[in-house]
This record gives structure tokens, sequence and C-alpha cells, in this order.
């Protein structure tokens, strides 16, 4: 039975993976189609998954829509060719247009309601559309709704086991402070109008975090000169064994700020964006902290560091959080199953 995952980002990656592990080795014919996105296609050769490069995106809305109908045009001979069952991905826009024409069981997932554009492109035509059950946004019949996160595909305790060695690579040892920030590209449909943290702010931080341990930088956009030496040199599957040992999580991005909390790593995120499952964790949890004004950044890290006990007690409300969700991971295995039946 073929089944197709279609990533169009470097976390779709990690979202998959597991599934495709699992479903290859039960007898499923799995195959990836991939987007050319920032670390996509390098994690993708980490893991040593074959996968269809689909290419770039397109960086203006005029060149994104004609990369999207090439890209339409060459999943749809791939699938010709190969005829999978089921097509799973995160906002598969391409993938779900390639299942309505073909007649193939289309999943799409998606955690980001202001994400208009994008679920306007895909929702008429996908089979089902899954979202976490915090979702705020209703998408009508073909909605299914689920008890899980995205992260939790590859952060959950039966996955996830970190791996000490990044200590080396990193050249810090475990009892050491070190704190990771992450800036975003702004290029995606949704980024419009939206703002982070500024560079003065960045600035600010990188000097007030220093003082206080190691600063490590990960990035969707090439760094400005005066922060590159503090940009990680690690390979890029490393970083969420990165992101467990350190003291700290702040960036602009809501996957990584996600991806934090659910390994009970303190996270401060910088967005005028407002997403449901940051909302959740915030005010259901405690955590994640959301900011919208960037000014506001060291005094948020400072009310953090003058609690003692705050690695304890991050690791304490993740446990309790986590012990309230499913293994995404098993979700997706059972969902693809009962689709190739």
């Amino acid at each position: 039975m073929k089944v197709l995952f279609d990533v169009n980002h470097a976390a779709h990656v990690h979202f998959i993976r597991n599934a495709y592990s699992i479903l290859s080795e039960q007898g499923y014919d799995c195959m990836i189609s991939a987007s050319d996105k920032p670390l996509a296609y390098e994690l993708l050769d980490e893991f040593k998954l074959p996968y269809l490069p689909m290419g770039p995106i397109g960086k203006s809305m005029p060149a994104k829509m004609l990369r999207l109908f090439l890209h339409d045009l060459k999943l749809l001979f791939y699938c010709l060719k190969h005829r999978p069952k089921v097509i799973l991905g995160i906002v598969a826009i391409r993938g779900s247009h390639v299942g309505w024409l073909l007649r193939i069981k289309t999943l799409v997932f998606t955690d980001t309601e202001h994400a208009a554009l994008q679920i306007a492109f895909f929702k008429p035509f996908a089979t089902e559309i899954h979202n976490p059950e915090w979702f705020t946004k209703s998408l009508g019949p073909k909605q299914v709704r689920y008890k899980g996160f995205h992260e939790l595909a590859y952060l959950h305790p039966n996955h996830f086991i970190p791996r000490p060695e990044v200590l080396q690579k990193l050249g810090v040892e475990k009892e050491d402070a070190f704190f990771i920030l992450r800036f975003v590209a702004w290029d995606a449909t949704h980024d419009l109008n939206q703002s982070g943290i500024s560079l003065q702010h960045k600035r600010a931080l990188v000097s007030f975090l220093a003082l206080r341990g190691r600063v490590f930088i990960t990035s969707e956009y090439e760094l400005e000169e005066e922060f590159k030496a503090l940009e990680f040199n690690i390979p890029v599957s490393f970083l969420h064994d990165a992101m467990y040992y350190s003291s700290l999580v702040i960036g602009e991005g809501a996957t990584t700020a996600c991806e934090a909390a659910l390994l009970g790593i303190p996270s401060i995120y910088i967005n005028s964006i407002s997403l449901g499952y940051i909302t959740y964790l915030e005010s259901n949890y405690d955590l994640v902290w959301h900011l919208t004004d960037d000014s506001e950044i060291i005094k948020s890290v400072t009310r953090l560091f003058d609690n003692k006990n705050y690695k304890e007690d991050w690791k304490k409300k993740k446990n309790h959080f986590v012990g309230t969700q499913i293994d995404t991971t098993e979700y997706i295995v059972s969902l693809v199953k009962d689709n190739c039946k």
C-alpha cells in the first residue's frame, strides 16, 4: 500500500518521520514530496529519508502562485506514476489538489488559524482536515479534531530521547547555562504585516543573556554579521536535543516556542501573531509567555530568572500537560491505516 507524505517546512519533516518509519516497517510503501524550504532537505538527508524534491515555493505572491502551479503539475505526474492510496501532510495544498484530481484520499493537518489563504487553497479539495482540539477556527464538515499537538509527533516521550552528545557538539557542560534564540524569515504568506524582535532589541537581548551564559542563535535567514559567531554549528537534527538541555528558548517562531514548552523548557514567544496553541499553553498551563512588545523581553526574562526553581517548575508543568495529550504519531499511523482499507 502506497502512502505519500507532503512536506513544506523543516518542522513537517519531524512531524512525519516517525510515522514514515513505523509504516515502512509494517510493509507500507512510503514516499515523500518536499519543498525546498530552509533546512527541510538537510533534515531529510540527515534522517536518510528519500524524497521527491519539489523545489522552492517563491517569495513574492506572484512567485508563490507560479511555483504552486508548477508543483501541482510535478506532483500530479508523480502520483499518476506511483498511485498512492493516501496523501497526508501539514498544509498539503498541492497534495490536496492532486488528491482531488486523482480521487486519492487527502488528509491535511493545520494548527495555524490565521493562515486563511493557505486554508482557502486546500479546504475545498482535502478529504479531511485534522486540527488539535484547541484550534479556534471552524472549518466545516471536513474538520476532525484530536487531542494533541503537531509537535508531539516527535517530542512525545514515546519517541524523543535526548542525546547528550549534543553538549559536546555545542562545547558546553550539562550544568552550564545556555540560551537559544530563534529568528524567523518573515516570508510566509501569513507573516505579512507581522513583526517580532527588532534589531535593536536583538542586540540588547544577546548582551543581557551573554552575561549569564552561552547564547546560541538559530535563524531562517542569513544572520547579521554581528551575530554570526553565535549561530548554531551543529547538525540540524540535533536542535531539539540542544533545546532539551538549554535554560531558556526565546524567539519569533511559534513552532519553536511550542517545542520548548513540550520539552519542559521555558519559552518566550515574541510575535504580533496570536495563535490558538500558544494561547492554550500560556493560559492553561503557563508553559509559554507570549509578548507582542519586544521592549518587554528583558523584563520578562528577569522575572523568570527571579524564580530560582524555574527549571524544575517547568518540567513539572510539562509532565502534567503531556500526560493529558495523545501520541500524535500513533494518531497519524492509525489514520493512514484506516484510510488504506
